[in-house]
């Protein structure tokens, strides 16, 4: 671990309005405080986004980066390199219930694979804002600082989430992949498998944690 960038790495939650249409049809994400940091980091989080999903398997269409998606309120995570001026990681959670039941059903609204949740997951039990789905996860893995503070940079994106959402609980999609390297290290995290679906062409397990009894 590079102490000398452990310093210079720093991490913000941008609370986000829903995006607008603009005359030429394009979106425009909108931050509830709008200042020269803020749009820097918003700009930071549109380039890793594009970035670490432009090579995949992963099926995205336009709403997939510009966030067109969200019809309330998000949140934007974003850790950064403050020297070198270079995004390291970033994510978006929601706590819009009908979203979350949308995302949950996968690709094309499949029912076949729901019965995975079955009494284990009624977001009916939650009140608004008791449960939140983070997703779009993306990762500078090719960058030298990313590459040698991996585990201080996700150490630093968890206890952001935490610090906001102390008693709420956390709904991830982990792909699936062989041995499931991914799925091991948040069930390390007290994160617990509710189900799968077909996620954007890829399987993907279903976790959930409650963040009052997490080790994040």
């Amino acid at each position: 671990m590079n102490i000398k960038h452990i310093f210079d790495i720093a991490i913000t939650t941008i609370r986000m309005k829903p995006p607008i249409i603009l005359d030429n049809n394009k979106t425009k994400r909108k931050p509830e405080i709008t200042n020269e940091i803020i749009e820097k980091l918003i700009l930071h989080e549109t380039f890793l986004r594009r970035s670490a999903y432009k090579n995949t398997s992963i099926k995205t269409g336009e709403s997939f980066f510009d966030d067109s998606d969200m019809k309330s309120e998000y949140y934007l995570v974003v850790v950064y390199d403050q020297n070198l001026n270079m995004p390291l990681l970033s994510a978006r959670y929601f706590f819009d219930k009908t979203l979350i039941e949308k995302s949950l059903k996968g690709d094309d609204n499949i029912n076949h694979l729901q019965t995975d949740l079955s009494g284990k997951l009624n977001l009916n039990d939650f009140k608004e804002g008791e449960i939140f789905l983070a997703d779009r996860l993306s990762g500078n893995v090719y960058n030298s600082t990313y590459r040698q503070n991996r585990n201080y940079i996700f150490s630093l994106f968890y206890a952001e989430i935490l610090t906001y959402n102390k008693n709420r609980s956390l709904i991830l999609m982990a792909r699936k992949e062989k041995h499931d390297k991914l799925l091991k290290k948040y069930l390390r995290l007290n994160f617990n498998i509710i189900g799968s679906i077909i996620h954007k062409g890829k399987e993907h397990w279903i976790i959930l944690t409650d963040l009052k009894k997490s080790i994040l």
